[in-house]
């Protein structure tokens, strides 16, 4: 090709907002191009993934849209709060639904279903160990008098209290605070406890993202030195520590209301694996580098969930790739990240 490239694994992609209704096939579509072939699909829908059949019914409809000569691997995912009857934690597990999402009250977008009794986590949690169903948590205390910068490093004692009041697999999504980490190393000597980073996050700080509304997302981004130390992490190459995309798209009306607050959320899907790259393109030219690479994005994330290899590879070369300003998604417009701007890499068609 006359150009530098690399060949990697296809994107294990750990966390995806698929919303619902139209825009779903569009969004499937862009997930697979992007260079993915499984989701983990969150439950913060309108009304909330809050059954097994609902899980159940909304994967089945995304599965149909995967594109002809693809393989996507769905990881059906159930809505949970503190109220969620244990019993349906039994009726998941039995329906083969392994995965559970916990997430703050008022901290994100959709979240009306959830928690608020940091407390009232741990007999779900509790259950879901004993019924071998993991358990995704939004790590943001839900205690509003917490500012967004200190809402993740307050939620430390209610994660270490789930972690070592139950024998539950814990995944701490999206990580952003830098002061985290070792309480996160820690936490990893049990064997139960993840952590999953978006690229966002570790190639943005809030210097960089103030005044952009396609930057803004939850939990926000801190600053330059936790983006430095989230980088760091991810050179240490543990099998605790992987991407968790985040990819959250909003109609172009909701990113820049005439009243009111913009929506929370970046939209990275269609060119993700082109900008893993750009956010980690220092693997490429290190010794043993291309492992930690593809540690991080495909194959963790599937050791977690007990999945085969990747099962296609990405043939990444090193050339200019403009992000569009927008992507269609049925009757929305999606402004992507760093939108118009351009990164080092691109998917060889």
């Amino acid at each position: 090709m006359g150009l530098y490239s690399v060949v990697v694994d296809a994107i294990a992609n750990d966390h995806e907002h698929l919303r619902e209704g139209e825009v779903v096939k569009p969004l499937v579509e862009y997930v697979v191009h992007g260079g993915a072939d499984v989701v983990l699909p969150m439950p913060n829908t309108n009304a909330g993934l809050t059954t097994p059949d609902m899980v159940l019914e909304y994967v089945k409809r995304a599965e149909s849209f995967v594109p002809d000569g693809y393989r996507l691997t769905f990881i059906p995912t159930m809505f949970v709060n503190e109220y969620t009857p244990l019993d349906r934690i039994n009726e998941a597990a039995d329906k083969g639904v392994k995965d559970v999402k916990f997430i703050p009250r008022e901290r994100t977008t959709k979240s009306k279903n959830g928690f608020r009794k940091t407390g009232g986590m741990l007999p779900i949690t509790k259950r879901c160990g004993e019924e071998k169903v993991k358990v995704h948590i939004h790590p943001e205390h839900p205690w509003m008098l917490f500012d967004g910068r200190d809402a993740e490093f307050a939620f430390l004692p209610v994660g270490d209290m789930l972690l070592n009041e139950t024998e539950a697999v814990i995944i701490w999504e999206h990580g952003t605070d830098g002061r985290c980490i070792p309480f996160w190393k820690e936490m990893a000597y049990s064997g139960r406890f993840f952590v999953t980073l978006t690229p966002v996050h570790l190639l943005e700080d809030e210097n960089g993202a103030y005044g952009d509304a396609r930057s803004t997302l939850r939990p926000q981004t801190k600053t330059f030195r936790d983006k430095k130390d989230l980088n760091l992490l991810v050179d240490e190459d543990n099998d605790w520590v992987m991407l968790g995309p985040d990819g959250a798209p909003h109609p172009r009306e909701d990113k820049h209301p005439a009243e009111g607050r913009c929506a929370c959320g970046s939209f990275t899907s269609p060119f993700l694996a082109p900008l893993c790259a750009h956010a980690l393109q220092r693997f490429f030219h290190q010794p043993n580098g291309m492992n930690t690479y593809n540690n991080f994005t495909s194959r963790n994330p599937r050791k977690l969930h007990g999945l085969p290899p990747a099962s296609r590879q990405l043939t990444l070369i090193k050339q200019e790739f403009r992000i569009p300003l927008s992507y269609p998604a049925g009757p929305w417009e999606v402004e992507s990240f760093w939108a118009g701007r351009t990164i080092d890499w691109s998917i060889a068609v």
